[in-house]
């Protein structure tokens, strides 16, 4: 039977949604502004108990528990910048090897569209869906590499004493096109093949969790009206079909 709402619940529920919308609007602008730490402290969970079941899930797996998402989010992120700097200066000794210069060249954008926001009917959670158009643009010695993605975020976010926080996010990338490459020249990813986390990251749950291989894949799932959290139709790796055999067992189907 479907819940009914006061008109009190009713404002409350449509505020929490604009609250969401604005957390993930802080996240992406954090994100391009390469702010990693200042978002692990004012977006994600605070709450011990949630920061151990906390999880940051892409294509090749699931980092699991806060200090592993700080350690490649944080960490690794700046020792990518260090050493992508050292080797520019190396090469062009008008770059100055100083602090300023880090991440010097780069510009992350990805967009956040088409929101969908459901609030748990106890109000405790939430689960929201965004379409990114973005691109990433790197340097190295040898120049710029440029690229657009196209991606989509799956999000489960908890309300604590200090407000809505992110608990588990899941980034799945559909294509990655560099400029001037035709989408029909783009190899469709190989079924068989495995996928690797990039160099240095620190995957708790290595697997593949995503692929476009066959057009829209049904995880992470589209959000729908729900009572109380389930972690089997959640976005951490409890709510992935190809996690641990779950796929048999969760309505939604099997991953693609």
């Amino acid at each position: 039977m479907e819940r009914k709402y006061t008109d009190d619940e009713i404002i409350r529920r449509v505020w929490d949604v604009l609250e969401i919308k604005n957390l993930m609007g802080r996240h992406a602008y954090f994100h391009a502004y390469d702010m990693h730490e200042a978002e692990i402290c004012e977006l994600w969970v605070s709450d011990e108990s949630h920061q151990k079941t906390a999880s940051f899930g892409q294509n090749w797996g699931y980092q699991v528990g806060i200090e592993t998402i700080r350690s490649n989010y944080v960490d690794q992120n700046l020792a990518w910048h260090r050493a992508a700097l050292s080797a520019i200066c190396e090469k062009d000794s008008s770059v100055a090897h100083k602090s300023e210069n880090l991440g010097i060249g780069t510009m992350l954008i990805h967009t956040l569209t088409t929101p969908y926001v459901e609030v748990a009917g106890d109000g405790r959670t939430a689960q929201g869906m965004w379409y990114s158009p973005g691109q990433v643009t790197v340097a190295g010695p040898d120049g710029v590499e440029c690229m657009w993605m196209y991606e989509r975020y799956g999000v489960d976010f908890i309300r604590e004493q200090t407000g809505w926080k992110i608990w588990h996010m899941f980034i799945g990338t559909d294509f990655i096109v560099h400029p001037g490459t035709l989408m029909r020249d783009v190899p469709v990813p190989d079924e068989e093949a495995s996928v690797s986390a990039p160099e240095g990251l620190d995957i708790t749950i290595p697997m593949q969790a995503y692929s476009a291989r066959h057009n829209f894949s049904e995880y992470p799932y589209i959000p729908q009206p729900y009572e109380v959290f389930d972690p089997k139709r959640g976005n951490g790796p409890e709510g992935n079909p190809a996690y641990k055999g779950y796929g048999a067992q969760t309505e939604g189907g099997t991953l693609q």
